[in-house]
Order: C-alpha cells, then sequence, then structure tokens
C-alpha cells in the first residue's frame, strides 16, 4: 500500500495588484519624462562609390567639379581641404600639413573642452565654400583620437550651418539658403 503524501497541492493566488499599482503610477511618469527628454538627429551617410571615367573634361567650371570638402578635427584646430589641397595652400606648393587651418578659438584649454574649436569661422568657411559649390552638400569629417565626440558633434553643426532647418525640407520644400554641408560622411581616423 502507498502512503500518501503529508503535502497536498494547493492553488495559490496570485496577488497582482501591487504590480498593477506600480505600472500604473509609471505610464503617467514616464510620459512626463519624455516632455523633458530632448530627442535629435543626424544625418550621415557612408561613402559612395562610383566608377567615374578616366578621360574627364579638362574645361569643367569649377561649379561642375566635385569639391571633395574634407575636414579634419585636430587637437590644435581644424585642418581643411578640398579637391586634394589643403585649405590656404597656394597651388603647385606644398604646405606644412600638420598644421591647422583654423587654429583653436582658446588655445591652453583643457583637451576634453570642445569649446575651444572656432566653430565661428568654421561656418564662415563653409558658407564661402557653398558660395562657390551651391550644389555641394556632402562633406568629409574625420578626427584624431584624442578629440571629445561633441567636438565632432558640433563640428557637423557648424559645417551644416547653426541656422540650417531641414524638417520642411525633408517633407519636400527646397533647401534652406542658410544649410551649406548637411550631409556629413564620418570617416575613421585623422589622415
Amino acid at each position: 500500500m502507498r502512503k500518501r503524501s503529508k503535502f497536498q497541492e494547493q492553488e495559490i493566488a496570485a496577488d497582482l495588484l501591487p504590480v498593477m499599482n506600480v505600472m500604473f503610477l509609471m505610464i503617467p511618469l514616464l510620459l512626463a519624462a519624455m516632455e523633458y527628454a530632448s530627442m535629435s538627429s543626424i544625418n550621415v551617410s557612408p561613402p559612395r562609390f562610383s566608377a567615374a571615367r578616366a578621360e574627364e573634361k579638362q574645361d569643367d567650371s569649377p561649379k561642375d567639379k566635385p569639391l571633395n570638402f574634407k575636414v579634419i578635427v585636430l587637437e590644435d584646430g581644424f585642418r581643411l581641404s578640398a579637391d586634394g589641397q589643403q585649405d590656404g595652400a597656394e597651388a603647385g606648393k606644398a604646405s606644412d600639413s600638420g598644421a591647422p587651418t583654423i587654429p583653436l578659438a582658446r588655445p591652453g584649454t583643457p583637451l576634453d573642452d570642445y569649446a575651444r574649436y572656432d566653430y565661428a569661422a568654421l561656418e564662415q568657411r563653409a558658407k564661402s565654400y557653398k558660395d562657390l559649390f551651391p550644389n555641394e552638400t556632402t562633406v568629409t569629417i574625420s578626427a584624431e583620437a584624442n578629440v571629445p565626440m561633441q567636438a565632432l558633434i558640433h563640428t557637423m553643426d557648424a559645417l551644416a550651418g547653426r541656422e540650417c532647418k531641414l524638417a520642411r525640407a525633408l517633407k519636400g520644400e527646397a533647401i534652406p539658403a542658410n544649410c551649406y554641408f548637411w550631409q556629413p560622411i564620418v570617416e575613421g581616423g585623422a589622415g
């Protein structure tokens, strides 16, 4: 004969009321927190590859040629180059490739201080390039390893134009005139 077990199975009633109360309080709290959370996005495009023809017309005007605008964020400023030549260097002459084109606005400040860069001068230089090449919208950006990420973000903002608002342009309207190079391509490592 089998012995009966002393323990009998009992049905346990789960009390979900405390969990429901917590969830009931969390939903309005999370919705209220969204009021203070700021959301933003940065349009970044991958590099473009194309099979370009070897024989190109030599009499193209500057507005027809690609700009190939590149900005390198250095520890001591910005180095700009366009069409393979560093900005500020005369044609046919080699320039000091290590010197920044736009030096720091506040030299002597700590490396982690992104406000030491001269973003206003960078934006003015981007505006002058945009005047010469009105159809260009891309810029290639790279940075040295010690440059803070916030400096890279502010660099993208300055190159796009600080007053640039693309929300309406993404809905089909024309791109505003105060938007310069709003499609950055971020490369790894300064080179």
